[in-house]
């Protein structure tokens, strides 16, 4: 059986160029869907890129504020007397400066409540000891207010939490009158960040 020209034809050149378009179809194709999924990778790599920078930036801003943060804390401790200078010695010997500055007589200074800080968030606890103090003072109106005065300004925190002011003896016209002054004092000693 003897092939004719148009079979000939066709099976040397048209066969072979249908297969070939089917093939470079079926190529296209498949190369078209490869870098449509490339494209989704490189898309999603990209947006997880751009959200990771996002967070980068919000970590210097983070370290930014916790930075500030630290300076303030460091500047609030500093108000707060060191174990050192609120210890009971110390610290009447500072109480009795005042009253010497102030004019006034120390009769007595007692320490009624020495406690660490109360339960923080969380179940942790605070690190800062309350240091409270019972003090007896004499001395003339304005004395007693200077010694007040003292106190509350002083470089440390110190807390008056409340004072009782009765004259001592009889007053009398033209004399200065000797006061008696009760005064509640607290202040707190940082001890560390809080613990669980």
């Amino acid at each position: 059986m003897k092939l004719s020209e148009k079979q000939l034809l066709l099976l040397t050149i048209v066969i072979p160029a249908i297969i070939a378009i089917a093939l470079a179809g079926v190529g296209f194709f498949m190369f078209n869907k490869e870098k449509g999924d490339l494209n989704k990778k490189i898309d999603e790599i990209t947006r997880k890129i751009s959200d990771e920078n996002v967070k980068v930036e919000k970590m210097v801003e983070l370290r930014e504020r916790l930075k500030k943060l630290e300076a303030e804390q460091d500047a609030l401790q500093s108000l707060l007397p060191t174990k050192e200078e609120i210890s009971y010695e110390n610290f009447i010997d500072t109480l009795t400066r005042f009253g010497r500055e102030a004019g006034v007589k120390l009769n007595s200074a007692t320490s009624y409540e020495s406690r660490s800080g109360p339960p923080v968030a969380g179940g942790q606890t605070s690190k800062f000891d309350k240091m409270s103090y019972a003090l007896k003072i004499e001395g003339d109106f304005f004395q007693v207010i200077n010694y007040v005065y003292l106190l509350e300004t002083y470089q440390r925190f110190i807390k008056v939490d409340n004072f009782t002011v009765r004259p001592l003896g009889v007053i009398t016209a033209g004399k200065p009158t000797k006061y008696t002054l009760d005064l509640k004092i607290t202040s707190y000693v940082y001890t560390g960040p809080p613990t669980k």
